[in-house]
């Protein structure tokens, strides 16, 4: 139930942003950790050059698109408005 909130929020964010296109074609990932009531979650976020991210969290992945939005863009969402620390 975590994961399915924590999902939704995560699109209903990014489907919010709006940014300027990304350029960069290298594959960029960063390991987050997010601590929520007392239980931290790991995930990777790696950017896939095509305006889309992996998200991999628990051995399953999942594909977003980020609908014009940065790869850093992404990071900052999870970093300011869920409090992940990524790296």
């Amino acid at each position: 139930m975590k994961k399915s909130i924590f999902v939704a929020l995560t699109i209903g964010v990014l489907a919010i942003t709006a940014c300027s296109k990304n350029d960069d074609d290298k594959k960029d990932c960063q390991t987050c950790n997010l601590d929520s009531d007392g239980e931290s979650i790991s995930f990777e976020i790696c950017d896939n050059g095509d305006g889309t991210i992996t998200i991999t969290s628990g051995g399953q992945s999942e594909t977003e698109d980020l609908e014009g939005a940065t790869f850093e863009d992404a990071i900052a969402i999870y970093e300011v408005f869920l409090g992940a620390t990524c790296n």
